[in-house]
């Protein structure tokens, strides 16, 4: 059974996490385009990234100012991995907050 983690975030945090989960779909959107010349490999991981994005930036879309979330530690890194392509206050202080739901489960 998967372990899951609890968190919530602000309304600045989650406008945040929004902006960098369509830069980076955006992002793995264009690499997919440019994997479709390489291998069928290549193009089958690319996808899943690419498919990946799209289901957290949904996923992310629904989140409430103040809501407690309950998210597995999977979805939990790839968002924060959005946010590290963001250099703002507000990205930084929604990835301390991640890194610290990651300490504890549940």
């Amino acid at each position: 059974m998967p372990e899951f983690y609890r968190i919530s975030f602000d309304a600045g945090e989650l406008e945040a996490l929004r902006r960098a989960c369509d830069l980076r779909s955006g992002r793995e959107d264009r690499l997919l385009d440019e994997a479709a010349s390489g291998s069928l490999e290549e193009v089958v991981v690319q996808e899943k990234k690419a498919d990946d994005m799209q289901l957290i930036k949904g996923t992310v879309s629904i989140f409430k100012p103040g809501q407690a979330i309950l998210i597995t530690k999977e979805d939990l890194l790839l968002i924060r991995k959005c946010l590290e392509d963001l250099s703002t206050p507000t990205a930084e202080g929604a990835i301390k907050k991640i890194d610290e739901s990651l300490r504890h489960p549940g």
